[in-house]
């Protein structure tokens, strides 16, 4: 057959195919990458800038009213001064009554550990940004909860496991969670046998304290077993029990978990995003007020509660609890020397406490001694449980007004450090925004010493006391 030799075809039908087929795949185009090639350019692989190994829809979610940005003088002043002003108006909704709240606490973390825990909605996933939080939140619950103890109980494979018993120690707690072996996402949860374990590991524990339960529910179902005892008939447990559970979900609001919320006194949130998960999760850290009951929730100051002592009338007919007396005891410190037997985990081991009624070695306090019952507690824990009944007081915001006719000191009480200049202030640089003092002054109303933004915050957040009113 004759072969034309002027004949040169602009391209097989090989090639046009390969382009169909690339254009109809997700992602971008191959047509710019090749046209560049063939003009001799080279282009950045995968589009402009993208992850390789991400698709476009895994990219991590951004909000751009979220950003930092400057003012026009080029500072960062007016950025800062308003997210000081997002908390201190956050807390400035917190009631300044002293109520009578409970300071010994039981708290049951139930965490689902199902193959939704795996889904990158968080980036990375739902599982290392769970462990994050909770690493935090072990720490700061502890610190605010210094007479409390937590368990922790994990859902996967439809069982319910206890993964940590209840304690007092917060270190045992972190070396757990930082074992991410033990902690692999299976299966689906079942949350009916988590609350009926948690019920279990609380059955012994005194009325005086509070019984309380966080689930951080990942998936959209529960696989409960089948049987006469259902979900609904374990809330009616958890309500005559008085067990307080609150619920974080993270893929969307399922009835049967508000339900459990609204009816034991709880609190139910499903998490937007990353930063309304920590929110929702440390609302909650202090303890909850105490109640009168089930069907009237008046709640009562301390005050009111040791003047009434429990025969009524100060809550305008109400019962008002009286003054519970617990029994503690403050053990004493045993030296780091030979292994003796402790009696809570019956192993060999250094130091320790002895409890003052029975003479049994104990590893850490708080706690109950497992011989003859008794709480065990330190001073310094007692001391600092009175945090929240008796709270400091909120500054009041100090006005350029105020500030240039009172005789106060131009230097922070508690830091020392110098107040922005008057005349700053009525040229307009620091403007006041959302209750962010425009001085830059927090006066005490009881020792009318004047603080900065960050001792307030100090002092309200960490300290709990008034440095002026201390002395």
């Amino acid at each position: 057959m004759p072969v034309d030799l002027n004949y040169a075809p602009g391209g097989s039908d090989d090639e046009e195919d390969d382009d169909i087929l690339d254009d109809d795949r997700p992602g971008p185009s191959s047509r710019g990458g090749r046209g560049a090639a063939r003009n001799g350019t080279a282009s950045k692989p995968n589009g402009k800038g993208k992850d390789p190994g991400r698709q476009a829809w895994e990219a991590e979610y951004k909000a751009s009213w979220d950003v930092v940005q400057e003012d026009e003088s080029g500072s960062l002043e007016s950025a800062v001064e308003s997210l000081l002003a997002r908390g201190r108006r956050k807390r400035a909704l917190m009631s300044e009554t002293p109520l009578r709240r409970s300071i010994i606490r039981h708290l049951f973390l139930i965490l689902d550990l199902s193959e939704s825990m795996n889904d990158k909605d968080y980036r990375p996933t739902r599982f290392e940004v769970i462990l994050g939080y909770l690493r935090s939140y072990v720490v700061e619950w502890f610190d605010q909860n210094p007479l409390g103890q937590i368990g922790i109980i994990i859902l996967r494979d439809r069982l319910s496991e206890v993964l940590v018993p209840m304690g007092g120690n917060p270190q045992e707690i972190l070396s757990v969670l930082s074992d991410k072996r033990r902690l692999e996402p299976s299966g689906e949860p079942s949350l009916q046998n988590g609350l009926v374990m948690a019920k279990g590991g609380m059955s012994h524990l005194p009325s005086t304290s509070s019984l309380e339960v966080l689930i951080i529910f990942s998936a959209i179902s529960t696989a409960d077993p089948d049987g006469s005892v259902t979900i609904h008939t374990v809330l009616n447990d958890l309500v005559n029990s008085h067990i307080r559970t609150n619920i974080v979900a993270l893929a969307g609001e399922i009835k049967i978990c508000r339900q459990i919320s609204e009816r034991t006194g709880g609190k139910f949130g499903v998490a937007l995003e990353q930063d309304h998960l920590k929110d929702l999760l440390w609302e909650t850290i202090p303890p909850p007020a105490t109640t009168v009951s089930a069907a009237a929730p008046t709640t009562m100051s301390v005050r009111s509660a040791l003047a009434a002592g429990g025969k009524g009338g100060a809550m305008g007919g109400a019962k008002a609890l009286a003054g519970d007396l617990m029994v503690m005891g403050f053990p004493i410190r045993l030296p780091l020397g030979g292994e003796t037997l402790c009696a809570c985990h019956g192993l060999l081991k250094k130091g320790g406490y002895l409890c003052p009624r029975c003479g049994s070695k104990l590893c850490d306090v708080p706690t109950d001694c497992e011989v003859c019952g008794l709480m065990v507690v330190s001073s310094p824990h007692l001391a600092r449980s009175f945090w929240f009944l008796f709270p400091v007081a909120n500054y009041d915001v100090l006005m350029v007004e105020d500030a240039m006719s009172a005789d106060g000191s131009e230097t922070c009480f508690g830091c020392d450090i110098e107040f922005p200049d008057l005349s700053t202030v009525d040229a307009g640089v620091a403007q006041v925004e959302d209750g962010v003092s425009p001085t830059g002054r927090y006066r005490c109303a009881k020792c009318k010493n004047d603080f900065c933004a960050d001792c307030d915050l100090y002092i309200h957040d960490t300290l709990h006391t008034c440095p002026g009113c201390a002395q």
